[in-house]
Formats: structure tokens, C-alpha cells, sequence
């Protein structure tokens, strides 16, 4: 806790205070238009406020669309099942698990914040009005009016009063992007870092990139400017994530040239140097016509590629050949990459659109719809057990606790270990009872106007609104907000009642605490299954493009890949041997899936024979990749794979069949070196059998 409060600013201070500010002024609106529970707008400007105005919006926008959702369904369900109670949970149990499926399956995206607000809607305002189907309407209306009111006031205040831009964070990732990929190139060709170093430097500049996304999405809504260069961005991702696998490839093979081969290696060391050399040069280009400019460094360099390249023919008689190969082709590759990067940022800097009217990549992050089933599912169980308890009992404050067993679900389901967040949230709800209880029995009391408020509420809010900048800090404070807001129940009307308080209290703790408990027993396991997961749905895809017979584009491939990736290092800790392997292996799954995509590509060019021999291999990889997805385990499909090339050697040489054997030994060496992760046996290979990572 030290620790982050000494990390605050005075821009936290800031967006504190303008939160304060907007929670008062919905709380102000909302008493002058004696709505009946103004707490709801108070709260809700702390739910939506985030540190850029760009992420208020989007959070704002697919609130406002979920809560709509949500009300009209509760209406709905009103309407058909007011006078079946049985059958009206079973719907919301259904409609609230439907809600978590999306939650869970679109992630972080924005749009997955309409499937939870959706859900919980329905429950929030339809189990009340459903006691009250006469005046179910104007209940959904007021609720509405609340939520939507605390949104207009955090979104006004964020956006208007010195407001913290996407736009700007973004360009300032964007300028700092350049420089720390500049960086790790020269550190990865040169061989400075050490494995575990390796492994958490990658970690970080994937995320980093991936990261660009989200920030281009929120920057569009509070920099209009940056939709002028949106196509420009995007182009810019993509190339950083393709130089990303580029450079990955070749740092993986120079160590493994440097063990098997070492005087080979020492005679590549003076070109990776030289391309560090042409890399850290042109890092500051100011405008496109010197990022184009080519250098004398540069053509000398792709001369002296050239050169040192082994000819076609020695792949024939020397299949070790492959590895120094494939590093040349791939240090050509960051050459002309690279410079293509910083063309685009030079684009970028400027505020320019690039020239031609070429599309944007898309980018497609993974889906994992099996998790997000079982998520769905476990919010549907859970509040059909809430609901019975509510139905068997009768108690009044029931329906408090149907509606938090499903917040609960929908806002922990995705989490790696959702039983101990539920919990952390079932225990900080306490303390934020116990401020309400002190506000409600102390501190309003003796108040008659609405300044006296205001100076009474601050302490608290203003705490809170500090906390809320601080990432790790948020599970403490939003359940804080959220139990200490709800029983405060600020409002015109105030109600002292100790008892009513105390079954608030209770309805909340009842339906939190189912909550947790169903997610402990329905889905106990933790960060290693999600791990499970990942590395499962890595086999699935690669036997999905192995199986396709159009090949998709390599930047959805890359994104989707690197998205897993990214997911999969954030959970692995490179000083563990086990899991050290596991990150190494799901970055060797990206260099297969881009040599698989190769022979896709070049499968309809080849001649007939060296065609069959490319589809029964892809056929064997999709068959192998399936087996180690569903049983952990899969046959071994290197001898296959070893025939393919020798079938593909033995035609006339030209070009396309020695990149078609070059994608073929590639997937072939990567399986060896990482049998373990791809659930082949572990081998020992004779000395001369190269362990490369080979990419085409």
C-alpha cells in the first residue's frame, strides 16, 4: 500500500478531484429531479471514470448500450413472468449467463462491457420490478435516468476540465516505441541477453505493442485528429509485430549456429552487427524521404548477404545448410522491414495519411469459446441457486442477493482464480459497510444541505478516486464504492433504519458469498489450467491453418498468435525452468504457423509431385496438431516431414522449391527443439541433426 501511494501524482490528485466534482454534480441533478435513488448516479461516475477521457467514453458509451439492453429485457421478462416466479429466474439466469458469455469470450475489448452491463441490468432493475409489475416501467425509466446521468457527468467532466487524452498517451507510445524495438534488436543480434532476460524483455515489448491497439481505439474518441492516421497506426503495429517475429527467429537460430556451429556463427557475427549498425542510424528519421534514402551502409550490407547466402544446391548434400540460410534471409528481412517502420512512423509524426489506398490490417485476437461457455454456464447455475434460496425463504432482501450472485459471476469469470477475487471482494465489502454504516449513523444525520454533504462525502470519495489510478489498487476500492455507495443510499428521502440497513447489508453479503462459493466449487482451478488452455488453443489453431486450404493473411495469423503469446508470458516466470520452456514453446508456435502459412502459399505454384508431398505433410501436421489439442500427446510427424523435403529437393532447383524445403526443415527442426511443449517424446539427435528454428 506504501508503495502506491508514493507512486501517486499530482495528476492522480487531479482526476480525483474531477471525479469528486462529477459525482456531486450527478448527485446534485439527481436530487433536483427527486429521482429515488440518487446513490445510483454517485456510483456510477466512479464505475465508468478512468485516467483518459477516451476510456471514459468508451467505457460510457457501452454502459449506457448495455444497461439499455438490459433494462428492455427486464421489462420484457417482467411482462411474460411476473406471475411465475420460477420461471422468470430461469430466463434471468439464462439472460445474465448469455451476458458473462460475451463478457468472457470478447475479453478486453470494449464492446465486452455491454455483455456484463447487460446481464446484471436485468437483475438490478428487474427483480424489483418484477415485485411491482405496475410499476415495473417507471422503475426500469428511473434506474435508466440514474445510471445514464452519473455516465453524462463523468464523461462531461473527464472530457472537458483539463482532461488526460488517449490521443496523447498514444503518441507518446508510439514516439517511445521506436527507440525500445531499436533497442532490442541491437540487444537480441548482438547476444546480450541472457534467456530468462530474453524471454521477459519480449514479454513486455509484446505487450507493449499489442497495447497500441486499445490505445488507438480510445484515442479515437477524444483525438479526432488520430483518425487521420488510424489506417497508419494500424499499418505500423503490424509491421512491428511481423519484425517482432522476424527478429525472434533469428535470435532463437544464431543461438542455436553459436552451439552447433560455432565458426559458422562467427562468421555471421560481422553482418548482424552491421545491420545493428544500420538499425540504430536510421531510428531517428524526421521525414519519409530519409527513411527511404538508401545508404551505402545498406547496399553494402545486402550485398555481403548475398554473398555469404548458401547456394540452393548445397541444400542438398548439407541440410545445416538451412539454418545460416534462413538467418541471412531473415536479417534481409528486418533490413527492408525496418525500413518500411520507420517510413510509417515518419508518416505518423507528421499527422500524414500514408500514400495509396491500401487497406489496414485487421487484427484478430483469440477466442476462447469453451472458457467463455463454461463462464456462462457457472453465472447461470449460480443464480438459479440464489434464486431458489430466495424463493424457498422469502426473504424480502432476496433479490439483493440474486442480483450480486450475478454481478459477481460476470465480473470475475474471466479472472484466472475468480473464487479468491470474489472473496477479496466479499471482504473489502465489509469495511465499505462499515463506512457506510459510520456515514449513515454518524456523519448525515445531523446534515440539512447539500454543501454539508458534499464536505462530508469527500474523505471517502476523494480517497477512493486517488486509489482508482493505480491498477492494483482497483480490486480494493471498487467493491469499497460499490457496497459502501449502495447502503449509504443517498437520496431526498433518507432512511435511518438500522434494521432495514443490516438486510441490505446481509442481501449483499448473501449474494456475494454465493457467489464466490459457486465459483470456488464450479470452477476451482486457477492460473495453471489457464495456461492449459493457451497452450491448447495454440495446437488448435496451428492445426486450423494446417487444415485450411486458403491460407488466411499472415497479420491475422501474427495477432491472433501474438495475443496468446502475450497472454501466456504474462502468466509464466522465465526463472522457472518448466515454464521458461513453455514460453519458448509458444513462441516456436508462432515460427511454425508462419512456415506452415508458406506452404499454403506456395502449394499452388509447385509441380505435381512436390505439391502431393506438401499436402500430405500439412495433412499429418493438422492430423498431429489435433491429437497433441485434445490428448496432450501427438505422433510424431518429423519423418514425414523430413520425406516432404527430400521429395521437394529432388526436383529441378528453382526458387519456390528451395523456400517450400526451407518451411519444411524449419517446422521439422522447431518441433525438435521443443518436443516437450508440442507433446512429442523427447529425442536425442546425432550431433549433425541441427535443433534450428527455421521460418519461411
Amino acid at each position: 500500500m506504501l508503495k502506491i501511494i508514493q507512486q501517486f501524482t499530482w495528476r492522480d490528485v487531479l482526476f480525483s478531484v474531477k471525479t469528486f466534482a462529477a459525482a456531486m454534480l450527478a448527485l446534485f441533478i439527481a436530487f433536483h429531479l427527486n429521482l429515488s435513488q440518487p446513490s445510483w448516479a454517485l456510483t456510477t461516475v466512479y464505475i465508468v471514470s478512468q485516467p483518459l477521457a477516451g476510456m471514459v467514453l468508451a467505457k460510457s458509451i457501452f454502459r449506457v448500450l448495455g444497461t439499455l439492453i438490459g433494462a428492455v429485457m427486464s421489462l420484457v421478462f417482467v411482462a411474460l413472468f411476473s406471475n411465475a416466479p420460477e420461471l422468470f429466474c430461469l430466463v434471468l439466469a439464462l439472460w445474465i449467463g448469455a451476458g458473462t458469455f460475451i463478457t468472457i469470450y470478447l475479453r478486453d475489448a470494449p464492446q465486452a462491457y455491454t455483455g456484463m452491463l447487460a446481464g446484471y441490468s436485468a437483475a438490478i432493475i428487474g427483480l424489483p420490478a418484477a415485485l411491482a409489475p405496475a410499476t415495473a416501467f417507471d422503475f426500469a425509466v428511473a434506474r435508466c435516468l440514474e445510471i445514464t446521468l452519473g455516465i453524462t457527468c463523468a464523461a462531461l467532466m473527464h472530457h472537458v476540465v483539463f482532461p488526460r487524452r488517449a490521443g496523447d498517451a498514444l503518441r507518446k507510445a508510439l514516439a517511445t516505441t521506436l527507440p525500445t524495438m531499436a533497442q532490442w534488436v541491437s540487444d537480441a543480434l548482438r547476444g546480450q541477453e541472457g534467456e530468462t532476460k530474453g524471454l521477459a524483455d519480449r514479454r513486455q515489448i509484446i505487450s507493449s505493442i499489442l497495447a497500441l491497439g486499445s490505445l488507438r481505439i480510445f484515442a479515437a474518441l477524444d483525438t479526432p485528429t488520430i483518425r487521420v492516421i488510424d489506417s497508419a497506426i494500424r499499418q505500423f503495429q503490424g509491421k512491428l509485430l511481423s519484425l517482432l517475429a522476424l527478429l525472434v527467429a533469428v535470435y532463437d537460430r544464431f543461438a542455436i549456429l553459436q552451439r552447433d556451429q560455432p565458426a559458422a556463427a562467427e562468421k555471421l557475427r560481422p553482418l548482424l552487427e552491421r545491420v545493428v549498425t544500420h538499425v540504430t542510424e536510421t531510428a531517428n528519421a524526421a521525414t519519409p524521404e530519409q527513411s527511404q534514402r538508401e545508404t551505402d551502409l545498406e547496399i553494402s550490407l545486402a550485398a555481403d548477404i548475398q554473398a555469404h547466402l548458401p547456394p540452393a544446391h548445397a541444400l542438398r548434400s548439407d541440410p545445416q545448410s538451412f539454418l545460416t540460410r534462413s538467418i541471412l534471409l531473415r536479417l534481409n528481412d528486418i533490413v527492408a522491414m525496418w525500413q518500411e517502420i520507420v517510413w510509417i512512423r515518419t508518416h505518423i509524426a507528421a499527422n500524414v495519411r500514408l500514400p495509396g489506398d491500401g487497406a489496414a490490417p485487421s487484427f484478430q485476437p483469440y477466442r476462447d469459446t469453451m472458457f467463455a461457455l463454461i463462464g456462462g454456464a457457472i453465472s447461470t447455475i449460480t443464480v438459479l441457486i440464489a434464486s431458489a434460496f430466495w424463493i424457498q425463504t422469502a426473504w424480502p432482501n432476496g433479490p439483493a442477493a440474486v442480483t450480486f450472485a450475478g454481478v459477481m459471476c460476470a465480473i470475475m469469470g474471466a479472472r484466472d482464480d475468480p473464487a479468491a477475487a470474489a472473496m477479496t471482494f466479499l471482504k473489502v465489502s465489509v469495511v465499505g459497510a462499515i463506512i457506510a454504516a459510520f456515514y449513515l449513523f454518524v456523519l448525515l444525520p445531523p446534515l440539512s444541505t447539500f454543501p454539508a454533504l458534499v464536505v462530508a462525502l469527500a474523505p471517502f470519495y476523494l480517497i477512493c478516486g486517488i486509489f482508482l489510478t493505480a491498477p492494483t489498487a482497483i480490486p480494493f476500492i471498487i467493491p469499497a464504492i460499490f457496497i459502501g455507495g449502495g447502503l449509504m443510499s443517498v437520496s431526498n428521502q433518507m432512511s435511518y433504519d438500522f434494521a432495514a440497513f443490516l438486510n441490505n447489508f446481509f442481501g449483499y453479503m448473501a449474494g456475494i458469498g454465493i457467489g464466490a462459493l459457486a465459483l470456488a466449487l464450479l470452477r476451482p482451478l486457477g492460473s495453471g489450467w489457464i495456461v492449459q488452455r493457451l497452450m491448447r488453443g495454440t495446437r488448435v489453431d496451428l492445426a486450423r491453418v494446417a487444415n485450411r486450404q486458403i491460407p488466411e493473411s499472415r497479420t491475422n495469423f501474427e495477432s491472433r498468435m501474438f495475443d496468446r503469446i502475450n497472454a501466456l508470458l504474462m502468466r509464466l516466470d522465465p526463472r522457472i525452468a518448466d515454464q521458461r520452456a513453455a514460453m519458448q514453446g509458444g513462441l516456436a508456435s508462432l515460427r511454425i504457423g508462419l512456415n506452415i502459412l508458406a506452404l499454403r502459399r506456395n502449394r499452388l505454384l509447385l509441380p505435381t509431385q512436390a505439391a502431393r508431398a506438401v499436402d500430405r505433410a500439412l495433412t499429418a501436421l493438422a492430423n498431429c496438431f489435433d491429437k497433441a489439442a485434445r490428448q496432450g500427446q501427438m505422433p510424431s510427424p518429423l519423418s514425414l516431414l523430413e520425406a516432404a523435403r527430400n521429395r521437394v529437393l529432388a526436383q529441378p532447383e528453382n526458387d519456390l522449391l528451395t523456400q517450400t524445403a526451407q518451411a519444411l526443415y524449419g517446422i521439422e527442426t522447431t518441433l525438435r527443439q521443443h518436443a516437450g511443449f508440442f507433446g512429442l517424446p523427447e529425442q536425442r539427435l546425432p550431433a549433425a541433426a541441427s535443433m534450428g528454428t527455421v521460418e519461411a
